[in-house]
């Protein structure tokens, strides 16, 4: 891990040190102890929860990606309960919710527990910043262990606004204070120049976004 840490840029690694340092041993033990991944049937379907990819925790799996890209998300891995390609899969790191059906399969982004935001943004088609500042999550409901096609699945996304002052009255801990008051009030990402490379290698002008 630590080998895996020392890879990342300087500001990274200081973000990963100074949460290490907001966390109690016991809490350590109890992060490092938890599974990669979930696994469960509802409804006849297998569904795989991890945090950004089968293979990797880090990788960024956008809207925008190629519908190959899109699939490997559905495969398993080394790091997943079983070796089964998944029907339904629940993934978050991007920040932003999203569902797509691919394959007969359906992807899931389910948004981020505050700290929300978005990458296609323009200063004049923007909707009310408030649309993307709250806290999303996601409902799955269905027969729960059940491997058979014959009962009702649902997806429901959630948006609950919270008092992103009270939030910031904490910031004063925060080591990246300016760029974490700029994402949860303004709804974007702290450094769009990673992002917009890829969408640039995607084939997406982002000058005309």
């Amino acid at each position: 891990m630590q080998h895996e840490i020392e890879k990342l840029p300087d500001t990274e690694q200081r973000r990963v040190a100074w949460n290490q340092t907001m966390i109690s041993e016991e809490d350590r033990k109890y992060l490092l102890n938890l599974p990669f991944c979930h696994e469960f049937y509802m409804s006849g379907s297998l569904v795989r929860l991890f945090h950004a990819t089968p293979e990797v925790d880090y990788k960024a799996i956008i809207t925008q990606d190629t519908i190959e890209t899109k699939f490997k998300m559905f495969s398993p891995s080394k790091n997943t309960v079983s070796q089964n390609t998944a029907d339904v899969v629940l993934y978050g790191h991007i920040h932003h919710p999203f569902m797509e059906k691919i394959y007969n399969r359906t992807l899931i982004n389910v948004g981020s527990v505050g700290n929300s935001f978005d990458v296609i943004r323009n200063s004049e088609k923007d909707a009310n910043v408030l649309e993307t500042t709250k806290s999303n999550y996601l409902i799955i409901e269905g027969e729960y262990g059940s491997k058979k096609y014959n009962s009702d699945i649902s997806f429901q996304f959630i948006k609950v606004p919270y008092d992103i002052d009270k939030e910031l009255q904490e910031e004063h801990l925060n080591i990246e204070r300016e760029n974490y008051h700029f994402e949860i009030k303004e709804g974007r990402y702290r450094d769009m120049t990673k992002i917009n490379e890829n969408f640039r290698k995607l084939g997406v002008d982002v000058d005309k976004i």
